[in-house]
């Protein structure tokens, strides 16, 4: 029996909160980012309100990036990393080498023989907030 549910994700980064709301059969309803200047709640709350505001009311299975948030709410954590080979392997399972830039590090993941996580977290140089502020 297939379960008929939706799907809250909800990662929050060093500089930005994103959320998506996916139907039980994993096609996108619902999708943004925020920045959130280290107003997490605040942002997160903003971004709910537009997806309830888009979407209406609705029972969502919630799963979230943020270590410390998940264990607050009781929600279900999935490290980022795991995150996106997971959807990968799902949705480009051709995939051989994904290399993202977060806000203030950068991951890389090689899948031939095994997979094989990388990610640095020391350096913000070349990072979405890096760029940001070389932008600004």
């Amino acid at each position: 029996m297939k379960l008929n549910y939706n799907t809250l994700g909800i990662d929050i980064g060093s500089t930005t909160v994103k959320i998506a709301v996916l139907d039980s059969e994993q096609h996108i309803l619902f999708t943004d980012y925020e920045r959130h200047y280290a107003n997490i709640q605040e942002t997160l709350a903003l971004l709910l309100s537009k997806a309830k505001e888009k979407l209406g009311e609705m029972t969502v299975s919630p799963s979230i990036t943020g270590l410390t948030l998940s264990g607050h709410l009781n929600v279900p954590f999935t490290q980022e990393v795991v995150a996106v080979a997971t959807a990968l392997q799902d949705y480009a399972p051709q995939t051989d080498v994904a290399i993202e830039l977060g806000g203030e590090d950068a991951k890389i993941i090689y899948f031939t023989g095994g997979i094989d996580q990388r990610m640095n977290g020391i350096c913000a140089g070349g990072t979405g907030s890096f760029i940001d502020q070389m932008a600004s």
